[in-house]
């Protein structure tokens, strides 16, 4: 990183402190420039949410080659799965400063992480999030984002799998005309439907468990008697 623009950084972070300071490193013609944004979260000092127009006048300017935001009073510098995940799906590289300390690290994407051992992180690596990039790296369908980071089918006045599955493009099948590529949804110690897997065939399902890592597991009693429904995306009908 070139001394101007870690100069620049610093500043921006220094003076954001205690809140978490972002912004991008942006090409413009032969010249990088780092270009302060706005923090919009609504807990500042934990997270950060760039501000979504700062970032298209960013890119107005130039190519984004890197995101940067900051990490104030941390012990030591280790970027969060969170950090990790939304550097995959933003597909730039990230650089994190910690803040009074001012170390400095990147990022890169990962690119198509494996289904499989998965890190649990509500809302952004959890069972809808697994479904979601089974059917777009499998079918290449894409399926809306039903996850949120907080529990909510604790309470039962949230039904995101029963409400959003049909407009998903989903279609029930019987049970028993289950095949590899279909979903199966579930409730699991919950009053609503909570729970999602990819059967596999060979009685074998892909599902992230709440807290522990992704996997495929046997689709045996425990996780039948909890079914509610088996559907279908529609495309697959005649697959």
């Amino acid at each position: 990183m070139r001394k101007k623009i870690m100069s620049a950084i610093t500043a921006h972070v220094e003076a954001e402190y205690p809140n978490e300071a972002c912004g991008v490193v942006v090409q413009i013609g032969r010249a990088q420039e780092y270009l302060p944004c706005r923090n919009i979260s609504d807990t500042p000092t934990e997270s950060f949410t760039l501000a979504p127009d700062d970032y298209a006048a960013a890119e107005a300017q130039g190519e984004v080659l890197m995101l940067i935001h900051s990490h104030p009073d941390v012990v030591q510098l280790v970027p969060s799965e969170v950090d990790r995940i939304q550097c995959d799906h933003s597909g730039v590289e990230w650089g994190i400063m910690s803040w009074p300390d001012g170390d400095f690290c990147t990022l890169s994407p990962r690119g198509e992480r494996e289904l499989a051992g998965r890190r649990w992180v509500l809302g952004h690596a959890d069972c809808w999030t697994l479904v979601m990039d089974y059917y777009r790296q499998e079918h290449g369908l894409a399926l809306n984002n039903w996850s949120v980071d907080y529990e909510w089918w604790k309470d039962g006045k949230e039904n995101r799998y029963d409400d959003n599955w049909q407009s998903e493009g989903f279609v029930e099948v019987p049970r028993e005309d289950m095949r590899p590529g279909d979903m199966v949804m579930m409730q699991v110690s919950a009053p609503v439907t909570n729970h999602a897997a990819i059967y596999l065939g060979d009685n074998i399902i892909l599902h992230h468990a709440f807290c522990n890592l992704s996997a495929r597991v046997p689709y045996g009693k425990y996780y039948r008697d909890r079914t509610v429904r088996v559907v279908r995306r529609k495309e697959l009908i005649d697959a």
